[in-house]
């Protein structure tokens, strides 16, 4: 990669969450998104949605992580999301 390439990627995962009979009870979403890397390091946005079996958001947490050139973390920022009832 040459020194002034900046690479954004995007990875999803997505769990379904079911009770002790398989019945869907909700779903854990788990966006990464590397925000920019070159050859000084990387900045990861990554989020975690939790969403009950109609789709709607109980719980969102985001974690901000700067990694230098040798992919050691250097800081990092969480942010906790509750929505209202």
């Amino acid at each position: 990669m040459a020194e002034d390439d900046i690479e954004i990627g995007e990875d999803l995962q997505i769990d379904v969450v079911v009770d002790a009979n398989d019945v869907k009870i909700g779903e854990v979403l788990q966006i990464d998104v590397v925000v920019a890397q070159d050859s000084g390091g990387s900045i990861v946005d990554e989020t975690i949605d939790v969403l009950d079996k109609d789709g709607n958001l109980i719980f969102e947490e985001e974690n901000i992580s700067v990694y230098d050139d040798e992919g050691n973390l250097v800081a990092q920022d969480e942010i906790v999301i509750r929505p209202l009832d």
